[in-house]
């Protein structure tokens, strides 16, 4: 008889340790398959922060090289919140001639007699509990006879990986379709960014796909780069100038203003894995610009300064003129930051790649 895994789970993202979790129900446990069961919604969470096309993406990203592990979509086709005894009793009387376990990891052991139908559940079918932590509940483990494994653990959890942590063990796949889908976005900016500047840089992400277009520029490298352009503009002067000692001690010299620009690009390459170059490189020169300006990095410094809740004198021209013609456009627009950084804090305190950039593009200093 085929001895099948039930593995399931939000998968919100799926990350390296569920994966080393389904190698060692075949490796370990001897299963012919894993059944991976992505859940519409879990019953203990609050709902998904991503849509269930892009939990199965990345499943099928993560899983793409198993080919004793599959994707049954059966709790998601139900489109309503899902209790593992009612899947259960569905694979065991759909496949009766195989033979099921349960898999779960021990972080789920504190409210294990509270899933729905609890006392049934138990005896219909085998649980095979994976020891998340050192710590766990060894009375539930004890009452009920489970058996506990151990598999290559690197402590990972969805909630982390939201978050920006651990990002060096996670899947690099699956990490790159996080960060191409700016996925979590919210939860990944809200502490270090108001609400103002949050719709300010959809706003800017808008806007760029807007000039993508016009300049036949890949939109989505466009989208993600206006969006995140201003990721780091809320951080302390403390934490960007430990950014910039780290990464490049010589921006310290630009004026503080324009520091989260680079800041920010260093964040998307080093905390959240980012390895696109055109996106971190314009990110790097969107407040002032660079003798080397590529179609993406004018795009990115236009749509800043034209996005649509602007409102200032003139900026309805400006937006014209960058629509018909965007390296004009840009020239004007970086005409006008340099005079106005000019008058507000003299040409001795504006920093010298404004001025580089300036005489390079405006006075033709090539």
């Amino acid at each position: 008889m085929k001895r099948i895994a039930l593995f399931g789970g939000s998968f919100d993202p799926v990350h390296t340790d569920h994966v080393n979790i389904i190698k060692s129900c075949k490796d370990k446990l001897h299963f012919d398959e894993v059944w991976v069961v992505p859940a519409y919604v879990n019953p203990f969470k609050n709902l998904s922060t991503s849509s269930v096309t892009q939990r199965l993406e990345m499943l099928k990203l993560a899983l793409k090289d198993l080919d004793f592990a599959k994707i049954d979509t059966y709790e998601i086709s139900k489109q309503t919140s899902s209790f593992t005894y009612d899947s259960v009793k569905y694979f065991k009387s759909k496949y009766p001639e195989f033979e099921f376990s349960f898999i779960m990891g021990s972080d789920q052991l504190d409210n294990f007699e509270k899933w729905d139908n609890f006392q049934q559940l138990i005896k219909e079918i085998n649980f095979k509990v994976f020891l998340r932590t050192k710590d766990f509940n060894q009375t539930i483990v004890d009452k009920y006879n489970l058996e506990t494994f151990e598999f290559e653990n690197n402590h990972l959890s969805s909630t982390k990986i939201r978050n920006l942590e651990n990002l060096n063990l996670q899947i690099k796949e699956v990490n790159d379709y996080v960060n191409n889908n700016l996925m979590y976005l919210l939860e990944r900016v809200e502490s270090k960014m108001d609400e103002k500047r949050y719709f300010h840089s959809l706003n800017v992400g808008q806007m760029a796909m807007e000039l993508a277009r016009l300049n036949n520029v890949d939109l989505n490298k466009a989208q993600i780069a206006g969006t995140l352009h201003d990721v780091a503009k809320h951080w302390s002067e403390q934490d960007m100038r430990k950014c910039l000692e780290l990464n490049n001690k010589d921006l310290l010299n630009e004026p503080t203003p324009v520091w989260h620009s680079f800041v920010g690009a260093y964040h998307l390459k080093n905390d959240w894995l980012f390895s696109d170059k055109e996106i971190i490189d314009s990110i790097f020169k969107h407040t002032v610009g660079s003798t080397d300006m590529t179609t993406l990095d004018m795009i990115v410094f236009c749509a800043d300064k034209i996005s649509a809740e602007r409102n200032y004198e003139g900026v309805e021209n400006l937006r014209a003129l960058v629509k018909s013609d965007l390296e004009l456009g840009f020239k004007e627009l970086l005409k006008n930051q340099y005079e106005v950084a000019i008058q507000k804090h003299s040409i001795d305190s504006i920093g010298k790649s404004l001025i580089e950039t300036y005489n390079f593009w405006i006075k033709g200093d090539k």
